[in-house]
């Protein structure tokens, strides 16, 4: 009978999905070290390093089984971007939502000692598997429009 994994290895399981995803796109991206202070995994965007901070959860049958991402921006607020993923067991396919510090911000909802970044508010905003975020940053992470000029 198909069991979900510990939410260790589920986080260990979203960081590496989410460095192979970004390896794929073209982008240097690393894993932190375990134990290591600061974000889940770093990728170089316009040539300069930017941190993610990367939620994992999982579903057995029907993706509505996750009903939040949990985000504690006190210790996590300062990542550039967000990846919140669902993880289909059954087939062991990701599906990722990618935010900047903006956006997760915005659609974070507090209450006493953490809070969540709920489903449905992501899904508002970002639409699945889009990493368009991360063609072009500016330092704080939030998306540059950029008009070529000729």
């Amino acid at each position: 009978m198909l069991s979900k994994l510990s939410s260790y290895q589920a986080g260990t399981l979203g960081e590496l999905i989410t460095v192979a995803k970004l390896n794929t796109l073209g982008l240097a991206a690393y894993i932190s070290p375990e134990g290591a202070p600061g974000h889940d995994v770093m990728v170089v965007v316009d040539g300069l390093p930017r941190s993610i901070e990367v939620k994992t959860r999982q579903f057995l049958n029907r993706p509505t089984e996750i009903t939040r991402w949990p985000v504690d921006l006190d210790r996590k607020g300062e990542a550039d971007f967000f990846v919140f993923i669902e993880l289909d067991l059954r087939t062991m396919s990701p599906t990722f939502y990618v935010l900047t510090n903006a956006q997760a911000r915005e659609r974070h909802r507090d209450y006493v000692g953490a809070g969540n970044c709920y489903l449905p508010a992501v899904r508002d905003i970002v639409k699945p598997n889009d990493f368009s975020v991360f063609a072009h940053a500016n330092h704080s992470g939030d998306p540059v429009l950029c008009n070529a000029v000729n």
